[in-house]
């Protein structure tokens, strides 16, 4: 799972980028072409400790999220055309976005305008997709002209996207167009999840009071996180008491993540690995058991699977067999979050 992190120069989406990964200075000098800087962070999961405690494996390990950092976006025309160059490089890959909003007074900028911000950064989205969309057009009008049949439906397709970005809607608000076969190679902007995170200033834990957002949206502290993230362990849980912060921005960041790409999480355990696997939710098992390797997919036999909290109340695999909660299941089986699976094939 990759999420690109996004917002408008002192935005303070680099504070945020340092909280969730525990980095500590800027990710990226100020001005001129930039690398974008990614940042991997596990999954904080008490069932993988839980699983690690009973099964005490060789290696545990947890399912994992990558952050990507890019330099904020100015004002001024020239400077649009060169963030939104590295967008089109280096955020098309991503599986959703997190727009960090300043919403908090800046010594340079002055006042929050976190409304106007966030439809600024849409409507680039928007505008890059427009450009991406009207060039395929074109480029089918002229193969057309030159006596081209064309076949399928890609012309109709992307003719409806001109339409509904033209309108000034992303083309998220018509799933059916953005998640055609036929479009799948166009990894549009405006089609992705995203998330908007609200970054108030310390003593502000408050959602703006213009509740004109349509997408998901949070509100963090970002330097207060980006401090606490910094610190020991302890030092860190007498610093979320004193700021009264009852969890912190990695784990909620992470678990809205989880949710905006309605992700699942299921369990492989043994004496060598206790490990977190990410997948879509909903996956059927078969498809599941690729994530692990090919070789298990093509000689899936079934899946024997116990829920989590089943093993729990049980103590351990031996128990849960007993109680009746393991149980086989088979290809199409829609594998669900807390699973703990042992896939049966042969090769």
């Amino acid at each position: 799972m990759k999420l690109g992190i996004i917002g408008l120069g002192r935005s303070g989406k680099t504070t945020l980028f340092n909280a969730l990964t525990g980095r500590t200075g800027e990710s990226a000098p100020a001005g001129g072409a930039v690398t974008p800087v990614m940042g991997v962070v596990s999954v904080p999961d008490e069932r993988v400790l839980w699983l690690s405690a009973l099964y005490h494996p060789k290696k545990t390990t947890h399912a994992q999220v990558t952050y990507m950092d890019l330099q904020g976006m100015s004002s001024g025309a020239e400077s649009k055309r060169e963030y939104m160059a590295h967008l089109l490089n280096h955020m098309r890959p991503m599986d959703a976005f997190l727009m960090v909003l300043r919403n908090f007074e800046d010594p340079v900028l002055g006042s929050p305008r976190a409304m106007a911000d966030m439809r600024e950064l849409q409507d680039e989205f928007l505008i890059a997709d427009l450009a991406t969309v009207e060039k395929r057009l074109e480029k089918l009008s002229m193969e057309e002209k030159r006596g081209k049949k064309l076949t399928g439906k890609e012309k109709e397709l992307l003719s409806a996207c001109w339409e509904v970005l033209d309108s000034g809607q992303p083309l998220k608000s018509r799933p059916d167009l953005s998640a055609a076969p036929e479009l799948r190679g166009f990894t549009f902007l405006s089609a992705k999840p995203l998330l908007v995170i609200f970054n108030n200033r310390d003593e502000d834990d408050r959602l703006p009071s213009s509740q004109l957002v349509s997408e998901e949206a949070m509100v963090v502290r970002g330097k207060l996180e980006m401090e606490m993230a910094q610190l020991a362990a302890e030092e860190a849980q007498d610093f979320q008491k004193d700021f009264g912060i009852e969890e912190s921005a990695m784990n909620r960041v992470v678990q809205q993540s989880f949710r905006l790409l309605q992700l699942a999480t299921f369990f492989t355990v043994g004496d060598d690995e206790v490990k977190a696997w990410t997948i879509p939710r909903g996956l059927p098992a078969l498809e599941a058991a690729g994530h692990i390797h090919s070789d298990i997919q093509r000689g899936f036999i079934r899946a024997e699977v116990v829920a989590f909290e089943d093993l729990r109340a049980a103590g351990d695999y031996a128990a849960a067999r007993k109680l009746g909660t393991v149980r086989l299941e088979g290809k199409a089986y829609p594998v669900q979050d807390g699973d703990v699976i042992h896939f049966r094939f042969n090769v």
